[in-house]
């Protein structure tokens, strides 16, 4: 995938501010959760009625997961749903060009469908198998911070024993549970081949980004716009070649910056950290990998500087070179 072949395309797309165009440039999206990332119409399709269109601004986390509990939980009861949600959410990625994506299955849906994990593997390696060819698919174990280390042991080494997972991410409130806690679980994914990723510096502040790095010897985090909060924390992910997934829509949706052009994205950049911008919820913030190149165009990046981006995400597909290091 040599930038020279589309290169033009990017510069014009840009150009024109044209996300379909931009379909036709390859990009990863290495931060999107399987459940929240089909379109809303999937679920009212599932559900049968229309659903209230999300609010362009939640303004904080307790509205957005008010949001999913009450609206989009009832389509997610039983396994068939589920592949229906995962299965649109493949299409609508490959239909704007992700070629690989990293996607979040949370620990608990296997047994909130009435599935075992052995089961559940099978739905998303047969997912895989159907794109196999036009999306590269990275299933990737999401853990709740709410839920107990302990807990979560058994269910992760019973899902790391069926070798479909290839990475680990620690997500949903940051005010939760004790980070700590989970770097016995990160050591033994590690040891198993899983890439180490997790939520960090979207409610809290740059400290969580760099205890979450220190402590679970992150590969990448999930977020990390707060780092922006302190030179020294970004200094340390730019030494260090942390990627950073960001997500700027939700970031603003959410409310952690004012508008897309005052995220931190652009600081961050400029200050040598490495970034990649994704889709995080697609289902409740509208905006993918393509429309969220858009918006870096917005913050005044360059088609260059852009395209150094979407490099960032193309290198982490497994075989080419790593753009982070170990520190």
């Amino acid at each position: 995938m040599h930038a020279e072949s589309w290169k033009p395309i990017l510069e014009q797309a840009l150009e024109r501010g044209d996300a379909n165009m931009l379909a036709r440039v390859p990009k990863t999206d290495l931060h999107c959760h399987a459940l929240l990332s089909a379109p809303l119409e999937t679920y009212a399709t599932i559900l049968g009625r229309p659903l209230p269109p999300p609010p362009r601004v939640f303004g904080n986390f307790r509205a957005f997961a008010n949001y999913i509990t009450t609206n989009l939980l009832p389509a997610m009861p039983e396994s068939g749903a589920v592949r229906t949600l995962v299965g649109a959410a493949l299409d609508r990625l490959m239909a704007e060009g992700v070629v690989y994506a990293e996607m979040s299955f949370d620990l608990l849906v296997p047994e909130f469908i009435g599935l075992s994990a052995e089961e559940f593997a099978a739905i998303v390696s047969a997912e895989c198998e159907r794109v196999a060819g036009r999306l590269r698919l990275a299933p990737e174990i999401g853990i709740a911070r709410g839920l107990p280390a302990d807990e979560v042991e058994p269910r992760l080494r019973r899902w790391i024993a069926t070798g479909v997972w290839r990475s680990i991410d620690l997500y949903d409130d940051e005010t939760v549970g004790t980070l700590s806690d989970f770097a016995p679980l990160y050591r033994y994914a590690a040891e198993h081949g899983l890439k180490l990723k997790a939520h960090a510096g979207e409610l809290c502040g740059a400290q969580a980004v760099r205890d979450s790095v220190e402590l679970l010897d992150l590969h990448a985090v999930q977020h990390g716009v707060r780092a922006a909060d302190d030179p020294h924390v970004v200094a340390f992910l730019a030494e260090r070649g942390t990627l950073l997934h960001l997500c700027p829509t939700s970031n603003y949706s959410l409310g952690l910056c004012e508008s897309l052009e005052t995220h931190p994205a652009r600081y961050l950049f400029d200050q040598g950290v490495k970034i990649t911008v994704n889709s995080d919820d697609y289902t409740l913030f509208g905006a993918g990998a393509s429309d969220e190149l858009l918006t870096l165009s917005r913050m005044g990046f360059s088609a260059d500087e852009i395209e150094q981006v979407i490099q960032n995400g193309l290198a982490e597909i497994p075989g080419t070179t790593r753009t982070t290091t170990d520190a």
